[in-house]
């Protein structure tokens, strides 16, 4: 929602706020977690996606008529991918450094990709739609 209201700067802003309030230690990460050692959780690389996909909505959203839910769709859903290979990538890779290996890139995606898809696509559908009227009104 955040690429679809603000310009590519400030999206990016409340994602490196975000990043920095659960660093500090706030409990605002999944599981009201938060401090220096959520860098250590295999999905922490899901909140670094967030700061690259936010702005690319963003950007990409300034090309497009957000009206035509179809484009904002597909612009939404292209951050989400890369959203996922930023994140799913970073939780391969921290599994391995932490040795709780899944053994194979499937198995990584059983845990973090698939369970979360009909969620992600019904929060996609609902931020394509609800983004326009909220646009007028800011």
């Amino acid at each position: 929602m955040a690429g679809l209201l603000l310009t590519p700067f400030e999206a990016f802003l409340t994602c490196f706020v975000y990043f920095l309030l659960g660093i500090i230690g706030l409990p605002i990460f999944a599981g009201f977690s938060g401090g220096p050692s959520t860098f250590f959780s295999p999905s922490f690389g899901f909140i670094i996606g967030f700061m690259i996909a936010a702005p690319m909505i963003s950007f990409l959203s300034k090309k497009i008529d957000i009206n035509n839910y179809v484009q904002s769709f597909l612009v939404v859903f292209s951050a989400v991918v890369v959203l996922y290979i930023v994140g799913l990538t970073y939780m391969y890779y921290m599994l391995k450094y932490l040795g709780t290996d899944l053994g194979s890139l499937y198995a990584v995606l059983q845990a973090g990709l698939i369970p979360f898809i009909p969620g992600n696509i019904l929060k996609m559908v609902t931020s394509v739609l609800i983004a326009p009227r909220i646009k007028k009104l800011i």
